[in-house]
Protein backbone atom coordinates (compact mmCIF):
# COMPACT_ATOMS: atom_id res chain seq x y z
CA UNK A 1 0.00 0.00 0.00
CA UNK A 2 1.49 3.21 -1.17
CA UNK A 3 -0.86 5.32 0.99
CA UNK A 4 1.18 4.68 4.18
CA UNK A 5 4.48 5.47 2.45
CA UNK A 6 3.46 9.06 1.81
CA UNK A 7 4.81 11.41 4.47
CA UNK A 8 1.90 13.80 4.09
CA UNK A 9 -0.72 11.17 4.89
CA UNK A 10 1.23 9.83 7.89
CA UNK A 11 1.80 13.36 9.21
CA UNK A 12 -1.87 14.32 8.84
CA UNK A 13 -3.00 11.09 10.54
CA UNK A 14 -0.62 11.60 13.47
CA UNK A 15 -1.69 15.24 13.83
CA UNK A 16 -5.37 14.33 13.76
CA UNK A 17 -4.87 11.55 16.32
CA UNK A 18 -2.92 13.89 18.61
CA UNK A 19 -5.63 16.55 18.32
CA UNK A 20 -8.37 14.09 19.21
CA UNK A 21 -6.51 12.27 21.98
CA UNK A 22 -4.72 15.24 23.58
CA UNK A 23 -7.73 16.52 25.57
CA UNK A 24 -8.19 13.03 27.04
CA UNK A 25 -4.55 11.97 27.50
CA UNK A 26 -3.06 15.18 28.94
CA UNK A 27 -5.33 15.39 32.04
CA UNK A 28 -4.78 11.69 32.77
CA UNK A 29 -1.01 12.05 32.49
CA UNK A 30 -1.08 15.26 34.56
CA UNK A 31 -3.10 13.57 37.31
CA UNK A 32 -0.66 10.65 37.42
CA UNK A 33 2.43 12.85 37.15
CA UNK A 34 1.54 15.16 40.04
CA UNK A 35 1.77 12.51 42.80
CA UNK A 36 4.92 11.15 41.18
CA UNK A 37 6.48 14.61 41.10
CA UNK A 38 5.49 15.23 44.73
CA UNK A 39 7.01 11.95 45.90
CA UNK A 40 10.22 12.69 43.98
CA UNK A 41 10.40 16.15 45.57
CA UNK A 42 9.76 14.70 49.04
CA UNK A 43 12.58 12.23 48.54
CA UNK A 44 14.88 15.00 47.34
CA UNK A 45 14.07 17.23 50.32
CA UNK A 46 14.60 14.35 52.78
CA UNK A 47 17.89 13.44 51.12
CA UNK A 48 19.00 17.09 51.26
CA UNK A 49 18.14 17.39 54.98
CA UNK A 50 19.92 14.13 55.84
CA UNK A 51 22.95 15.29 53.87
CA UNK A 52 23.00 18.61 55.73
CA UNK A 53 22.81 16.84 59.09
CA UNK A 54 25.59 14.41 58.15
CA UNK A 55 27.79 17.25 56.89
CA UNK A 56 27.21 19.30 60.05
CA UNK A 57 28.03 16.29 62.21
CA UNK A 58 31.20 15.59 60.23
CA UNK A 59 32.20 19.28 60.55
CA UNK A 60 31.76 19.19 64.31
CA UNK A 61 33.82 16.00 64.55
CA UNK A 62 36.57 17.59 62.48
CA UNK A 63 36.59 20.74 64.64
CA UNK A 64 36.87 18.59 67.78
CA UNK A 65 39.71 16.59 66.26
CA UNK A 66 41.57 19.75 65.21
CA UNK A 67 41.16 21.21 68.71
CA UNK A 68 42.57 18.00 70.23
CA UNK A 69 45.55 18.03 67.88
CA UNK A 70 46.30 21.70 68.61
CA UNK A 71 46.06 21.06 72.35
CA UNK A 72 48.46 18.12 72.10
CA UNK A 73 50.86 20.16 69.98
CA UNK A 74 50.86 23.00 72.51
CA UNK A 75 51.61 20.52 75.29
CA UNK A 76 54.47 19.01 73.25
CA UNK A 77 55.98 22.42 72.49
CA UNK A 78 55.95 23.65 76.07
CA UNK A 79 52.89 25.86 75.82
CA UNK A 80 53.83 27.38 72.46
CA UNK A 81 51.40 26.47 69.72
CA UNK A 82 52.48 25.05 66.40
CA UNK A 83 53.86 27.69 64.08
CA UNK A 84 54.98 30.03 66.82
CA UNK A 85 58.66 31.00 67.07
CA UNK A 86 60.58 29.37 69.89
CA UNK A 87 62.15 31.64 72.50
CA UNK A 88 65.78 32.66 71.98
CA UNK A 89 68.54 31.84 74.49
CA UNK A 90 67.50 34.71 76.76
CA UNK A 91 63.94 33.36 76.80
CA UNK A 92 62.47 36.24 74.83
CA UNK A 93 60.15 35.60 71.92
CA UNK A 94 60.91 37.55 68.74
CA UNK A 95 58.68 40.59 68.27
CA UNK A 96 56.12 40.57 65.48
CA UNK A 97 57.43 42.09 62.27
CA UNK A 98 61.10 41.45 63.03
CA UNK A 99 63.48 39.69 60.67
CA UNK A 100 63.37 36.56 62.84
CA UNK A 101 59.61 36.48 62.45
CA UNK A 102 59.46 36.66 58.65
CA UNK A 103 62.67 34.94 57.57
CA UNK A 104 65.40 36.22 55.27
CA UNK A 105 64.57 39.10 52.97
CA UNK A 106 65.32 38.81 49.27
CA UNK A 107 68.28 40.76 47.96
CA UNK A 108 67.46 44.16 46.52
CA UNK A 109 67.22 44.36 42.75
CA UNK A 110 68.74 47.08 40.52
CA UNK A 111 65.90 49.54 41.21
CA UNK A 112 66.43 49.28 44.97
CA UNK A 113 70.15 50.12 44.66
CA UNK A 114 69.39 53.75 43.81
CA UNK A 115 69.49 56.14 46.76
CA UNK A 116 66.74 58.63 47.45
CA UNK A 117 68.59 61.55 45.75
CA UNK A 118 68.96 59.80 42.40
CA UNK A 119 72.65 58.97 42.82
CA UNK A 120 73.84 55.46 42.13
CA UNK A 121 74.80 53.60 45.30
CA UNK A 122 77.77 51.41 44.36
Amino acid sequence: MDIFKSNIVVGLTAGLAATVLAPVVIPVVAMAARPLAKSLLKGGVLLYEKGREALASAGEEMEDLIAEVRSEMEMEHGGHGYGYAAPDEAGDLPQAGTQEDVGPRPEAGPAARHSGNGAHAS
